[in-house]
């Protein structure tokens, strides 16, 4: 990695302090539902926040769901916690991603359809899973934001935009202009804010499921088939389904479950 690109991941705060308490309390196994909700009500922006991501038509909700009492006890710990993470890019970063013409609405689309379809394709069949692969899909690509910064910074700007307009791989791009791609940034950070070394470890194979243990191939592959499916700009297309299928036979990962959370995705 660069020196700039190094001094910005520095750069970033700690996550806030209510995010930390709710990750406190998630890590002990001796905590309940009641102390999640306690902790996050004392944020009001937190609460607020959390309830607009639960009530997204993605997650198929028959009606508004209206505390947080209500999120954990349809949608679990997990997948609650990764909303409570979510509320630290909000309050962490500037995202400007003019250098990979995107824009910010745009990113936050990919972040959420790409949480929407890991926790639908997981949430009744893995919990332990999704624990790990719901902060995952969420924030797998927070490092693009860092390294836009970086290009900005450093004038290299122009290494991903030819990147774009030629077709070339936006990883090689990244390393090329920063030393980093946009997975080795985000691992990077998690670390930088001591968040469950599993996380950390999936994320960074994510792109090369092959290159990590046997025991932990299925997780690093279903990031990858998430991320395949949900372009950066958030859109779903049929080539990119087609793409992701294609790793799903690789892996030989359940297709019939993957099918079902894209189509209730889709009809969002």
């Amino acid at each position: 990695m660069t020196k700039t690109l190094l001094e910005n991941i520095d750069s970033i705060p700690p996550l806030p302090e209510s995010v930390q308490e709710v990750e406190k309390i998630y890590q002990n196994p001796d905590s309940t539902f009641a102390d999640m909700q306690k902790a996050i009500e004392k944020d009001p922006l937190l609460t607020a926040a959390i309830l607009r991501i639960v009530n997204s038509p993605m997650y198929g909700m028959k009606s508004t769901i209206k505390s947080i009492q209500q999120a954990i006890s349809l949608l679990g710990k997990d997948s609650v916690r990764t909303f409570v993470l979510n509320s630290a890019v909000d309050s962490n970063f500037t995202i400007d991603l003019s250098p990979y013409e995107m824009t910010k609405e745009q990113f936050t689309k990919a972040c959420e359809t790409q949480l929407a379809l890991m926790i639908n394709w997981l949430i009744r069949r893995s919990s332990k899973q999704l624990s790990i692969l719901g902060p995952a899909a969420f924030l797998v690509d927070l490092g693009r934001v860092v390294i836009s910064k970086t290009l900005i910074e450093d004038d290299k700007v122009d290494v991903i935009k030819e990147a774009l307009q030629s077709g070339e791989d936006i990883a090689d791009a990244e390393k090329t202009a920063c030393g980093a791609q946009t997975t080795d940034v985000t691992a990077t950070l998690f670390h930088h804010w001591n968040l469950d070394p599993d996380i950390i470890h999936i994320i960074r194979y994510s792109d090369d499921p092959d290159g990590t243990y046997e025991e932990e191939k299925e997780m690093a592959a279903k990031l990858k088939v998430v991320r395949e499916t949900v372009m950066p700009n958030g859109e779903i297309t049929p080539e990119s389904i087609a793409t992701a299928k294609d790793t799903i036979e690789e892996f030989e990962l359940d297709l019939e479950s993957y099918e079902r959370a894209l189509d209730k995705v889709m009809a969002a």
